[in-house]
């Protein structure tokens, strides 16, 4: 690792390449241990040189959005972290389309849009994280998700090359993706919207609305499961009996079930526990084995399923 770290500082003069940089600041539960490399690439360029280097020597590379939505175990976090906060940037190629760095924020997206009188990502209201991070979840609300305004991805392969996809040959499904199997990291979109009518203010409200029933005040990552097909996760957890169980300063809320809380001082270890909890508690009752939401980043063994 002291060779790659070496390699990449000489490849990467203008980058700067962090050891032992604490995690729990970078992700919205406030929890994690450390990351043994951590680097930020301004560029999609310094983007493509850092993670072919990594690939090349096979050290383990985990990409950072906004960190809504993961769990870093406690400890050293063995390989290289990769944050994409400074690919921000955001190019208009004619009034409705755009390209769009993968670490634009999802709030900050959702403003230029009003500025400019666009609409299409009212279902993003209220949802942090990156483009990137919502592009390979396919993030959304009310059936509506982020694939519906991809024209193009580009993406950086394991192999090193630079590939375009047009979106009508990437495969979406609820809260997933075909850009998230294997390894590879999405660098920018381009992305097509549409001119805002009166009515999609009120759309808007109610996403806001919704988002209004979920618990604040605490850190948390979101929904800790995905919703089974035809049913809703939260109703699962809460008929299970989840609502305030705990396992050290982390609790599931008594306000939504489906969100886990830091209470302060919670370890990931704390959350995972809970998270085995829950997912134990509910397929004890029901037969059904709740699919994280949460994405479970540098653990050697992330699997709760019973």
């Amino acid at each position: 690792m002291r060779m790659l770290l070496n390699n990449l500082q000489s490849s990467l003069p203008h980058t700067v390449i962090n050891e032992n940089v604490p995690l729990s600041p970078l992700c919205t539960l406030g929890v994690g241990g450390e990351a043994e490399f951590f680097a930020a690439p301004s560029s999609i360029g310094q983007m493509h040189i850092l993670f072919n280097l990594a690939m090349k020597e096979n050290c383990p590379v985990y990409v950072l959005g906004g960190g809504s939505n993961v769990l870093f175990p406690d400890g050293l976090v063995k390989g290289i972290v990769i944050s994409t906060q400074n690919l921000n940037s955001i190019e208009w190629r004619t009034p409705i389309t755009a390209d769009i760095d993968a670490g634009f924020k999802l709030p900050a997206l959702m403003k230029e849009l009003r500025e400019r009188g666009l609409a299409g990502m009212e279902f993003a209201a209220g949802i942090p994280g990156t483009l990137g991070g919502a592009i390979a979840g396919n993030a959304g609300a009310g059936g509506h998700g982020v694939c519906e305004l991809v024209d193009q991805v580009i993406t950086i392969e394991a192999d090193g090359t630079i590939k375009m996809r047009n979106n009508n040959d990437i495969s979406y499904s609820y809260r997933k993706c075909s850009l998230s199997e294997g390894k590879r990291v999405i660098v920018s979109a381009r992305m097509t919207f549409r001119t805002a009518a009166p009515k999609d203010a009120d759309v808007l409200d109610s996403y806001l609305l919704r988002r209004g029933t979920q618990p604040h005040g605490l850190r948390n990552a979101g929904c800790t499961f995905k919703n089974p097909e035809g049913n809703s996760a939260g109703k699962l957890l809460d008929e299970a009996g989840c609502k305030g169980l705990c396992v050290g300063d982390a609790i599931v809320s008594d306000v939504h079930a489906n969100f886990i809380l830091n209470r302060g001082h919670a370890a990931s270890s704390d959350i995972m526990e809970l998270v085995k909890m829950c997912s134990q508690r509910v397929y004890d009752s029901t037969g059904i084995r709740l699919e994280p939401e949460i994405k479970f980043l540098g653990w050697s063994d992330p699997c709760f399923c019973v």
